[in-house]
């Protein structure tokens, strides 16, 4: 029986059944990370201070001044930004430092860390403890909250303490900070307002003082009282200004229809269409009638001389057009000439009369411009001092804080249910990685499916293992062992297995010596031979330690006979390891083993014998390799795939032939919760099969 290569292909994705079957498996992971989370969370919880929160309601509303600030630019304000600002500014520190002074915060617990510390570990989360003013109003600003309202100008100033009067006292003594600074500012803006306007007023008088001084001189120089007024001519020369560019349009439109008419004269005569479209169906008529019956055919003629007298009727018609259109170019072209030198003229005689005039219209003009400003300043005063707006604060408080009744943090409630669900998160999350780490067997299938063996059974881990069979022939333990005998027997029936494991630990001497007893109970002749030389598990079991056994035959010190043991439990008979430790894989190599094979080949009916680990000793290959076939213990849940896939490869290329594998010390309570379908013989409803 040769051993193939096993199928190292990734499995296919889990489906929704085995990622349930993995949580079963894990169970212990989830339920523990979720009581660490809620254990942990609660711990904190219980550590942690109830906090209330008092909000007050502050309602931001600027008055338009009536004096234009000149510091403020002409362009739209965003009403949102100032509003924000106006958040800021009340949680902002100076407001704080108010309120630790006048609150006397420090003396509060939830603001001095002096008068209760956090309990570790919580203090490390609060960093390094600050001390003095500067700490405390950091602390208090903390606590300070200034939302605005969304889609509208309302401020909603909350302020959070342990002690729920004092946060409805902070939050109302935050916003009347800020309307009191508000207030003064208000104030310095109708002062300096005041002041400006003052300012400019002077300027304007002193200016209109002296313009009134230039207009006076100006005058008496003329000899005039009044100003000049706009004379005639200026006026005839908008008139003639006004017709100039409707000449000029009139010439320009008819200079494009002469234009158009050049490369078609239908711009110029629409109302030849109807002949134009007689003229193209005669062209048609006289092109078909051409075609049929040639040049000399009367029709054609006819057609011919219609044609002729439509199209001179139309040359016609369009010479007159164009020759109207020339007349009005020409006409347009000698308007504007004449136009042209009329405004010149007017334009003239206006100027030497502007000259006259003009220096004593420009100083009526500033001098009326001076009194409309001194008039406009004089209005704006009394409106800035009619206007109490410019005195009272841009915000007013809508409702005031009230006393919290009921704390605002922690929500007990929802923060424990959050690390419930955390937990179970976290659970689900590690006991899906450990599954997904865990690469020992923990079924036959994963031994199907990895290894390419049959599992031909899965021995549970139970308390003196060896004798269990004997003790207790219809157990679990028990069928197993027949169970194994049954696979065994399948194919080809081999009468000396060698049992065999990757690494220590794995139970395979348990094994060889419970199924040797289990099949000696039965009626067989059956040999144990104990090959691990150095580390011999029949010792502690059969108490033969020291004795002469396997070695000492092979090198001729002992006759088989005298070395050979009986089972004080049953029919089996046991060969020790011997004495000949140093010289076993010498032992082994020579042709005494094999000829010692054959002989046991010959006597016993099975021969079951234990060998060293394929990792530990070269012996375990070479014993191996001179049975008839192998059995592969492996230890559930705890050997790694990629030992038992190493250790494979060294057998197969030692020539060893395996019947199988067995799943050993499996678990029993954990393995009936997998989920496998080889768990389903430690379900409840097969306990009257087992006893």
């Amino acid at each position: 029986m040769s051993l193939a290569l096993p199928d190292l292909t990734l499995p296919a994705h889990p489906s929704l059944a085995e990622q349930l079957l993995c949580l079963r498996r894990r169970w212990r992971i989830v339920l523990g990370c979720t009581l660490a989370v809620f254990g942990i969370t609660s711990f904190v919880l219980a550590h942690l201070p109830l906090t209330y929160t008092a909000t007050g309601m502050l309602l931001y509303a600027p008055e338009e001044a009536s004096v234009p600030d000149r510091a403020s630019p002409p362009a739209m304000v965003n009403q949102d930004a100032v509003t924000a600002s106006q958040a800021e500014m009340i949680a902002s520190l100076p407001v704080a430092r108010a309120l630790v002074t006048q609150l006397d915060l420090a003396a509060q617990p939830g603001f001095s860390r002096v008068l209760r510390p956090a309990p570790w570990p919580l203090s490390l989360l609060e960093g390094p403890a600050g001390h003095g003013a500067d700490a405390l109003a950091a602390t208090a600003r903390r606590a300070l909250r200034v939302a605005v309202e969304p889609g509208s100008d309302v401020l909603a100033v909350s302020f959070t303490a342990e002690n729920p009067a004092l946060a409805a006292a902070a939050a109302n003594l935050a916003m009347r900070l800020y309307l009191d600074h508000e207030r003064q500012d208000s104030y310095a803006r109708f002062s300096d307002a005041q002041s400006w306007l003052q300012q400019h007023a002077a300027a304007v008088q002193a200016g209109l003082d002296e313009t009134e001084t230039q207009l006076a001189k100006a005058r008496a120089a003329a000899g005039v009282v009044q100003g000049a007024q706009a004379s005639l001519t200026t006026e005839t020369a908008s008139r003639l200004a006004a017709s100039l560019v409707q000449a000029q349009a009139s010439l320009a439109l008819n200079q494009a229809q002469l234009v158009a008419a050049a490369r078609d004269t239908a711009a110029i005569a629409p109302n030849l269409e109807l002949l134009r479209k007689e003229q193209a169906d005669l062209a048609a008529q006289v092109g078909a009638l051409q075609d049929v019956y040639g040049t000399d055919y009367p029709d054609l003629r006819t057609t011919k001389a219609r044609l002729a007298a439509i199209t001179a009727q139309i040359d016609a018609a369009t010479a007159r057009a164009q020759d109207a259109a020339r007349a009005d170019v020409a006409a347009d072209r000698a308007e504007i000439a004449t136009l042209q030198k009329a405004l010149t003229t007017t334009r003239s005689q206006a100027q030497t009369e502007d000259a006259e005039s003009g220096p004593i219209r420009a100083l009526e003009q500033r001098a009326e411009a001076g009194q409309a400003m001194l008039r406009s300043i004089a209005l704006q005063s009394d409106l800035l001092a009619q206007d109490v707006s410019l005195t009272r604060p841009d915000a007013r408080i809508l409702s005031t804080a009230a006393v919290p009744t009921s704390p605002s943090t922690p929500n007990r409630f929802i923060i424990l249910a959050a690390s419930l669900a955390l937990g179970l998160c976290g659970g689900l999350l590690l006991a899906g990685l450990a599954d997904a780490l865990d690469t020992s067997f923990r079924s036959g299938i994963d031994v199907r499916e990895q290894l390419g063996l049959s599992c031909l059974a899965l021995v549970p881990e139970i308390p003196q293992p060896q004798q269990a069979g004997l003790e207790a022939p219809f157990s679990l333990f028990a069928e197993q062992l027949r169970a194994l005998r049954a696979g065994l027997h399948l194919g080809t029936v081999p009468r000396l297995v060698a049992v065999i494991a990757a690494r220590p630990a794995e139970g395979k001497t348990t094994l060889t010596i419970a199924f040797a007893r289990a099949l000696a109970s039965s009626g067989l002749r059956v040999l144990a031979i104990d090959g691990d030389i150095r580390q011999p598990g029949f010792n502690p079991v059969f108490n033969v330690g020291g004795a002469p056994g396997f070695t000492d035959h092979l090198a001729g010190l002992a006759v088989l006979d005298d070395v050979l043991l009986p089972d004080p439990l049953s029919p089996l008979m046991v060969l020790p390891a011997g004495t000949q430790a140093k010289a076993a894989l010498s032992l082994f190599l020579s042709p005494a083993l094999d000829s010692f094979m054959a002989q046991l080949r010959d006597t016993w009916d099975v021969v079951l014998l234990d060998v060293p680990p394929v990792f530990a000793l070269a012996e375990g290959r070479v014993l191996a390799r001179m049975a008839d076939s192998a059995l592969l213990c492996i230890r559930w849940g705890d050997t790694p795939r990629h030992v038992v896939q190493a250790a494979m490869t060294l057998l197969r290329e030692a020539g060893v032939t395996l019947a199988g594998a067995v799943l050993t010390r499996v678990k029993v309570r954990e393995h009936s919760r997998s989920g496998f379908a080889d768990a389903e013989i430690y379900q409840p409803r097969y306990g009257g099969y087992f006893r």
